[in-house]
């Protein structure tokens, strides 16, 4: 008899034991943290938006055998872009084209052997498609572009009474630069953005006056582009 007791006294013992311990583990179980799925792709996906800023122009003329004269210019910059990016954890890449109207002109007046001239340059429209790529901190992003720059130029190069041409031509160059942006709110993003663009040289026509027959003029465009940017993701 007394072992019978001792039997089941030892039964109980083992099954209060493994019934604590279940308990124990299935709290464990309840209190093993759960993994955060991974951050949303905030970038991600299409934008359109508007930009405003200034741009630096400088120009080269060269006409009339070895005379050279440079000009330089300052304006406003404004106009609009759409891309779209792709976001892979913080990095993330793009594709970006945009289209602003440019003001402001260089001019040069200068005096030589044969008189006074007048020399004028500018950039009328700027188009740039670009690539880019980011580091995005939460809702930051910093950013490197590049890519592809046409815009129109306008010269007129007089240095010279009777020697004065003018040009206009669609130039295709390149631009590269960076930037900063961030989300506003959930759709709205703030950014700013640095370019530097180079439309390359053209051979403008020949002048056709006695003392300058035969005599090319050539034109070189470049411009340092700061401005804002405000887009709206979709």
């Amino acid at each position: 008899m007394k072992s019978r007791g001792y039997l089941l006294a030892t039964t109980s013992g083992v099954a209060a034991v493994a019934a604590a311990g279940g308990v124990q583990a299935a709290d464990m179980a309840m209190k093993t943290p759960v993994v955060a799925p991974p951050p949303p792709a905030l970038w991600a996906g299409w934008y359109v938006g508007v930009n405003a800023g200034t741009n630096w122009q400088h120009a080269t003329n060269l006409g009339y055998g070895t005379t050279s004269v440079t000009t330089d210019a300052t304006g406003f910059i404004g106009g609009g872009q759409i891309g779209y990016n792709w976001q892979n954890g913080n990095y993330v890449y793009g594709l970006e084209a945009d289209f602003d109207g440019l003001t402001g002109k260089g001019s040069s007046n200068p005096t030589g052997a044969k008189g006074s001239g007048n020399i004028n340059n500018r950039i009328t429209w700027l188009s740039t498609i670009r690539t880019r790529a980011g580091l995005a901190l939460g809702n930051t992003m910093a950013y490197i572009t590049g890519g592809l720059a046409i815009g129109e130029v306008k010269d007129n190069f007089g240095p010279f009474s009777c020697c004065t041409k003018s040009a206009s031509k669609t130039r295709v160059g390149w631009t590269v630069g960076g930037g900063v942006e961030t989300f506003l709110t959930q759709n709205w993003t703030l950014g700013a953005e640095a370019l530097f663009v180079d439309l390359g040289q053209y051979s403008g026509p020949n002048f056709n006056c006695v003392e300058c027959a035969g005599k090319a003029t050539k034109f070189s465009h470049q411009a340092i582009i700061s401005r804002l940017k405000l887009n709206y993701k979709f």
